[in-house]
């Protein structure tokens, strides 16, 4: 903690320093029954979005372990070192999605397509990342080029060109630029698409791996409902191919899900999300980040975008 002091001061940095731990430990102790269960939420921008998040927080009586944020490369922005320390100053891990991508042109755009990342063509960019991350010097995670395994990114495997030994190159020359710069404790997630629907894409996912020694935690995203709400499933069909895949491949590394969510047209969602943490809690995962967003033409993401809603998901992180 940089404010406060005395026996407060100390109270709120032990509860801190325990949740780091416990977070550093699900992200780097495996997918045992003794690792802890994490909890997070995806938040829509590194600054209201931190305030939102941790409100959402106060309403669910549990405090989150995680709360990511997305960064596009196209933005240019730098890595916010008070945004991340406010984010740790709250007892919490900050994450960034890093997206190589500019969300205003289609997916074919070719502007930061993984083998111009490989060829080192924006190592001033990484480097200037790297650099304020080593600065922050504390556990934050960075899931870099998630969803590879999909056709609507610039850097998915088959989109322009791109192969799956392009992302490898990409992905590992990223990691290695900060690692030579200090940033040592970043953690790093190595995220794909349950792709539940979409034959052959757990395997385009699994080419993609990119070893042991670059990943921390494998992540894996699904959604309920489709962004129009065209399709239902249950958290089983969602994801169980996909974390079959992920203990196989991981040889041991935690999976989390790092984003999910549902949509409310189709079903029940205040059931889904119970059947949600009920399946999980039977299998190797060992941590949730949830999709906290309202998107104009999409689903209704929202964790507690009812009352029944927001009691299920309260009444199911009591044993998560």
């Amino acid at each position: 903690m940089r404010t406060g002091s005395g026996r407060t001061a100390k109270t709120v940095a032990a509860v801190i320093f325990t949740t780091v731990l416990a977070v550093t430990a699900a992200a780097c102790g495996g997918s045992g029954p003794d690792v802890p269960r994490v909890f997070g939420l995806s938040s829509e921008g590194p600054e209201s979005g931190v305030d939102t998040a941790l409100a959402t927080a106060q309403t669910l009586d549990r405090p989150l372990d995680v709360i990511n944020f997305f960064e596009a490369w196209a933005w240019e922005q730098p890595l916010d070192v008070d945004v991340l320390h406010k984010i740790d100053d709250a007892g919490v891990m900050p994450a960034v999605t890093w997206e190589p991508w500019n969300p205003q042109n289609d997916p074919t755009a070719t502007e930061f397509r993984p083998s111009r990342i490989a060829a080192g063509e924006f190592d001033d960019y990484i480097r200037s990342w790297a650099t304020a991350a080593a600065q922050f010097g504390k556990p934050m995670q960075i899931r870099f080029g998630h969803e590879m395994n999909g056709t609507w990114y610039p850097w998915a495997v088959g989109v322009g060109g791109n192969t799956a030994a392009d992302f490898v190159s990409a992905y590992r020359h990223v990691h290695d630029i900060f690692m030579s710069s200090g940033a040592t404790k970043v953690q790093w997630v190595w995220s794909f698409d349950s792709s539940s629907r979409r034959d052959g894409a757990l395997d385009t996912a699994a080419s993609t791996y990119p070893g042991d020694t670059y990943v921390d935690v494998i992540g894996i995203d699904g959604y309920n409902g489709g962004a129009a709400g065209e399709f239902w499933q249950s958290p089983q069909d969602l994801f169980g191919r996909a974390i079959d895949m992920a203990d196989r491949v991981g040889n041991g590394k935690p999976v989390w899900i790092y984003e999910t969510g549902s949509g409310d047209t189709l079903g029940d969602k205040a059931q889904w999300i119970r059947d949600l943490f009920s399946y999980l809690s039977s299998t190797s995962v060992r941590g949730v980040l949830w999709f906290d967003f309202s998107k104009a033409g999409e689903a209704n993401w929202l964790l507690d975008s009812s009352d029944d809603t927001l009691q299920a998901a309260k009444d199911a992180l009591t044993s998560w």
